[in-house]
């Protein structure tokens, strides 16, 4: 049987043993019903008390299965900020705030049903949401949903969403900017700020926050490389930030081009000139693409000014990332490993390249098959030719 030990007179809370061994703490919650906690060690169970009344302290609920949705999903996304980069916590929130509160809020989390969760995303999809937006709202949901039903939570008893089948969701068809349009619009851009940051984006793959979160200590001028160790984000509030790359595999060494290593010594250069004249010390923690006074390019005006300048030249279609997507695609078609093109993208993995590339396919199939028609002659040849020669050497002899 389990026993209660006296209660901490410093804490409003009761500690016991139960019978299984482990310890359980209860506190009362301000509609008067108790809330039950647990822990191996009457200390473990004793610091979930301290923790429950630190949160009321700061106005928050505790973590319970009759909590609302409303409530559950800002208090996990508070759970989980220091694990995940500040760019994910606010996607997550907005999506949240907007989407998924609105619809579901208003549910206890332990009487949250499959049918609330489809019928949510029905009602967004018959309000003229897309159904990437809808299966976006899914997986943040269910794996907010994971975590409630998870130990030590243990807050549910299963997720409902993991049984809830979103909509089907077609992939927008790709339109990467091919050298001809990148050509164009560098040419365009020479003798801005941009230049540089547009050159490298293209000979590179780079994403845009990696780009501009490139600092001078990055780039190896001598060896033309440049290593991708962060990514600048800009915030709510409009703070600026550097954050964890996307992708474990998205630290990772870049090999440069001739031409784009020679374009960034020359910006090199160029920086330590304005440096001089302006007043500001440029070192190697100093941001490669930058203002003349030293400010870095941000990701917004980067992408504005793409846009901008790819209207004035009727390049229709062509975004900043689909450079991205033209430099895998032109590695791609002029067969160069997919191993290779997943490094210098830094996917998490090869599959992802071999199918988000998947339209190149074709041509590298059709490339295959006449590689191995070309071994397969010179093969025959080179069997026939000895064929011959030693008939001659038998005629000879």
């Amino acid at each position: 049987m389990a026993q209660r030990m006296k209660r901490r007179a410093n804490l409003e809370g009761s500690v016991w043993i139960r019978s299984d061994g482990r310890w359980e703490a209860r506190v009362t919650l301000p509609n008067g019903s108790r809330h039950a906690m647990y822990g191996k060690t009457r200390q473990a169970a004793t610091q979930k008390i301290r923790d429950f009344h630190h949160k009321q302290d700061q106005g928050l609920q505790p973590m319970t299965s009759k909590m609302l949705v409303r409530d559950y999903l800002p208090q996990w996304l508070g759970s989980i900020k220091n694990r995940v980069r500040l760019k994910t916590v606010e996607d997550y929130e907005s999506l949240f705030r907007l989407h998924v509160i609105p619809r579901i809020g208003n549910i206890r989390l332990n009487k949250l049903t499959p049918e609330d969760i489809s019928g949510a995303w029905d009602d967004m999809l018959a309000k003229g949401k897309t159904a990437s937006l809808v299966r976006h709202c899914h997986v943040r949901l269910v794996t907010a949903l994971n975590d409630a039903a998870r130990p030590p939570r243990a807050l549910i008893m299963w997720n409902p969403g993991a049984v809830v089948i979103p909509p089907k969701w077609k992939q927008r068809e790709m339109l990467p900017t091919d050298p001809s349009g990148m050509n164009i619009i560098l040419e365009a851009a020479k003798d801005t700020p941009y230049y540089e940051a547009l050159f490298t984006s293209f000979h590179t793959g780079v994403r845009r926050g990696e780009l501009l979160g490139l600092k001078w200590k990055d780039i190896d001028l001598d060896l033309a490389t440049l290593s991708v160790a962060r990514s600048l984000y800009r915030g709510k509030g409009g703070v600026s930030y550097y954050q964890d790359t996307k992708t474990a595999n998205g630290r990772r060494m870049v090999s440069l081009t001739p031409s784009n290593a020679l374009a960034l010594r020359a910006l090199w250069e160029r920086q330590q000139a304005n440096g001089e004249l302006m007043g500001y010390e440029v070192n190697e923690d100093s941001p490669v693409f930058s203002h003349s006074d030293g400010t870095p390019i941000l990701p917004s005006s980067l992408s504005h000014y793409h846009i901008k300048l790819r209207r004035t030249l009727g390049l229709k279609g062509y975004t900043l990332h689909g450079a991205r997507h033209g430099h895998a695609t032109e590695m791609m078609k002029n067969g160069v490993h997919p191993k290779v093109v997943s490094e210098r993208l830094g996917h998490a993995n090869i599959r992802i390249t071999l199918d988000t590339y998947s339209h190149v396919a074709p041509g590298i199939q059709e490339s295959a098959a006449i590689t191995f028609e070309k071994a397969m002659d010179e093969a025959r040849e080179k069997k026939n030719s000895k064929a011959i020669r030693e008939a001659e050497e038998l005629v000879r002899n």
